[in-house]
């Protein structure tokens, strides 16, 4: 990789914030351009430090991570916004989805999983804990929608893969295709559901969703 992934980090407690901070400075994919106690100290600087991920706590004091999400969502920067929680909070998480984050990562993951999950969005997949999965299931199952009767059976294949936490090398290597093919299925996913971010379509499908139920 010629250029590190830029990520800023926006958490207001200390031990944490710098905890993250120093795992992806010893990575080999990501420079941390940025450390903040608040998300108004982010969004006064974030174009001149031009994150391509940023790490949002969801429960700021102040600018909230989730109003702070709504602002970046509406500025002219393509950045990903990625909102760190303690705990599967369902309200928070619900309103996260409708602002369209694209990641939701428990604090308490480990330093190493932390750093395959952000690639792993960089590359175009999705940060999502597990725990998060099933928790957003829990919130959104019920409620069919005919636009699920839209996807393939193939893509319904790489979808389910994905919501369970399967990057696009896995999926590829589990369904016999390509990680580019996995990514045109996605694609695919996203124009019939009538989203537009990963974490959206997994949300989506996840409140239509006849078919993934174990």
């Amino acid at each position: 990789m010629s250029e590190k992934i830029r990520v800023s980090i926006v958490e207001d407690e200390p031990e944490i914030r710098e905890g993250i901070e120093d795992v992806l400075q010893k990575s080999q994919f990501f420079i941390c351009v940025g450390s903040y106690s608040s998300a108004e100290g982010l969004l006064e600087n974030i174009y001149e430090v031009e994150p391509d991920i940023i790490l949002m706590d969801i429960g700021l004091k102040g600018i909230s991570g989730i109003q702070a999400l709504k602002q970046i969502k509406k500025m002219n920067i393509e950045t990903a916004v990625v909102m760190l929680t303690v705990f599967e909070d369902d309200e928070k998480i619900f309103n996260s989805i409708l602002e369209g984050a694209d990641g939701y990562i428990l604090k308490k993951t480990p330093p190493q999983k932390l750093v395959e999950l952000l690639y792993e969005l960089h590359c175009g997949g999705i940060a999502i804990n597990p725990q998060i999965a099933r928790k957003v299931l829990e919130m959104f199952r019920a409620k069919p929608d005919k636009q699920i009767d839209d996807l393939s059976e193939r893509e319904r294949e790489v979808l389910n893969l994905i919501i369970k936490g399967y990057t696009h090398k896995q999926v590829a290597e589990i369904l016999f295709i390509s990680p580019e093919t996995v990514r045109g299925h996605l694609k695919n996913i996203y124009r019939k559901l009538h989203v537009h971010s990963k974490t959206e379509a997994v949300a989506k499908v996840l409140h239509l969703n006849p078919f993934h139920n174990k």
